[in-house]
């Protein structure tokens, strides 16, 4: 936590004037004064000659600062306007973010062209589709984006930098924002993305508090088929920090676990196939760029166990012995690799043979133990190393072996808490903690999955039930298809939209007037074959439809029309098989390759 006189405002008034934007703690007698157009922030206090507007202007009640944002317009204030309570840690509250604004600094579009006025709406579109997907979390006094062990090794905390000043930035999502705003501490509010559960709970009669935080990484961030293993420094699509807490009137104790992209350069690029076969990148520096990952991995969080969850064969088998075999040339003795081929090995909905897993890294989970403390501070152990699972997506198949890891951690940290009775070694089946336990891992599972491929997790019905079932099975197709179709049609839009959030792509003064705006950018070649492509399917539907129902009889005419016909289609078909890809959505802001 941090200091009182450090603790981030939480309601403040928000005045809007033509000149200036005014932010006033309801629990202080300080402001913030923001210039109209170009930005420039100062701090006032009860001394100051400035004053607040009195009346006469809109006045809007916000909950949070997120910074700033330039987009064709000028400058935008990104503000958080309603929220969720979610629970307590540490007895600080903590909140869903449900409501968001962008405030423009110039307050006419008069100064832009009708190009320059759509591209504008395109980039606020961008910003709402981030600011919107679900869901993104914040406390005003516990540092969200940080792991209890963290916090209680980082000698920052309770010094007057604020949580920001503390937070871990890998985890901070509006830390694109923050470049364009001075780092008030008072005012400025870290976010994370992923998900937050906090359940009271009871257990043989002790009241407990169990939480689960998934906080996704900024790092090489993105969308499922646009954003895919490592980049050259070390950092892996799809990264999320799962940290499990169980807090008791005494004890605070916490076991952490991470998930990654397969740290190669390779990429899945979307073709409207439904399953694009992953290409390993030939000629790049597989060995560097995955060292480096785990150099950074075993300072942050120590040994690591890496579970690898793809097929051993078909269209997932060169990552499979590309992964080993670089994992061995690394030659890192801090890594225990160990592959486990989870389609194979559960095939026919035989989900018991996790069981297999689990029994070969009994002895890694024990060595690596879980952080524990109590509630002044004193530390009784600390985690020494970390699980880093992946899949293909490192969503489905990772989210069901990430729960049975925790629930495995938790059931330690219960038999030492002595919460367990004498004998005891597993929760109860039957217990409303492990329903609850289920539900909250699969709810996890369904969010980061969304926010990665736009469609909740696959798998979830054996995380909810513990057991695989039919209406499940139907629950994957039908998720299995909406990723199809927003992969394909939708992602480069969500993939502009992160960039441009993040601050990986920066808005310029003049774009769209002194250079081309990226929004505008396209391949005439390209445009023309989807034309022709869309033009011709029309013309075959009404051609078809004139052959057959316009003739009072079939005849031989009819027939060879009904083969010209044919003939047109399959030409059509594999001009449109051979061009497929110039239907699908692709980034703009940023080269894809």
């Amino acid at each position: 936590m941090v200091k009182m006189d450090a603790r981030i405002f939480d309601d403040m008034n928000f005045y809007i004037t033509p000149d200036r934007l005014y932010i006033e703690p309801s629990e202080s007698e300080q402001f913030v004064i923001i210039e109209r157009p170009d930005g420039a922030v100062s701090l006032h206090t009860v001394d100051s000659k400035e004053r607040l507007p009195i009346h006469g202007y809109e006045l809007r009640k916000i909950c949070g600062v997120l910074g700033m944002v330039r987009l064709i317009s000028g400058l935008h204030l990104v503000v958080v306007t309603h929220r969720i309570f979610v629970g307590l840690i540490n007895n600080e509250p903590v909140w869903q973010m449900a409501g968001s604004d962008l405030i423009p600094l110039t307050p006419t579009l008069t100064h832009l062209s009708e190009s320059q006025k759509e591209q504008n709406e395109t980039y606020l579109a961008m910003m709402r589709q981030v600011l919107d997907t679900p869901f993104f979390y914040f406390s005003y006094g516990y540092d969200l984006t940080n792991t209890m062990q963290r916090i209680g090794s980082n000698p920052k905390v309770g010094d007057n930098v604020g949580l920001y000043g503390q937070s871990d930035k890998r985890f901070v999502w509006n830390v694109g924002l923050l470049e364009n705003f001075p780092l008030l501490v008072r005012y400025v509010l870290p976010i994370i993305h992923g998900f937050v559960s906090i359940n009271d709970v009871t257990v043989n009669g002790h009241a407990l508090s169990w939480i689960l935080i998934s906080r996704r990484s900024v790092q090489h961030a993105g969308t499922r088929l646009f954003c895919r293993g490592i980049n050259q420094n070390g950092e892996v699509a799809n990264y999320v920090e799962t940290e499990q807490i169980l807090v008791t009137g005494q004890d605070r104790v916490s076991f952490v676990q991470t998930r990654g992209s397969i740290p190669l350069f390779w990429h899945q690029t979307p073709n409207l196939q439904y399953k694009p076969r992953p290409q390993l990148l030939i000629g790049r520096d597989h060995l560097v760029a995955c060292s480096r990952h785990f150099d950074d991995q075993c300072k942050l969080y120590g040994a690591q166990c890496l579970i690898n969850l793809i097929d051993h064969k078909g269209a997932e088998e060169v990552l499979e012995k590309a992964y080993d075999a670089t994992v061995s040339g690394v030659g890192n003795t801090q890594l225990h690799y160990v592959s486990f081929d989870f389609h194979k090995e559960c095939k026919k909905m035989r989900y018991d043979r996790l069981s297999l897993l689990m029994n070969r890294i009994t002895h890694e989970q024990d060595k690596f133990g879980f952080y524990h403390t109590n509630h002044v501070g004193q530390v009784y152990s600390v985690q020494k190393g970390v699980f880093r699972t992946n899949c293909i997506d490192c969503l489905d198949r990772t989210n069901v072996v990430q729960s049975l890891i925790a629930k495995r951690s938790l059931e330690q940290a219960l038999e030492r808490l002595g919460i367990f009775k004498f004998g005891e070694k597993h929760i109860d089946p039957n217990s409303q903690f492990e329903a609850v336990f289920k539900a909250v891992w699969a709810d996890n599972a369904d969010l980061i999955s969304l926010q990665y491929s736009g469609t909740g997790a696959l798998k979830t019905d054996f995380t909810r039930t513990g057991k695989r079932t039919f209406k499940g099975l139907l629950r994957d197709g039908l998720n299995s298809l909406t990723r199809y179709v927003k992969n394909n049609f939708s992602d480069g839009f969500r993939q502009d939209s992160i960039e441009l959030f993040l601050g990986m792509y920066r808005v310029r003064n003049g774009e769209g007037l002194e250079f081309p705006s990226p929004l505008s950018v396209s391949d005439p070649t390209v445009d023309w074959r989807k034309r022709m492509i869309m033009a011709t399917v029309l013309f075959e539907i009404a051609m078809f439809f004139v052959i057959m129902l316009y003739p009072t009889e079939f005849s031989f005419k009819t027939g060879v029309l009904l083969l010209g016909w044919g003939v047109m289609v399959l030409f059509t078909h594999r001009f449109f098989v051979k061009h497929r890809s110039d239907f699908v959505d692709r980034p703009k802001l940023l080269s894809k390759k």
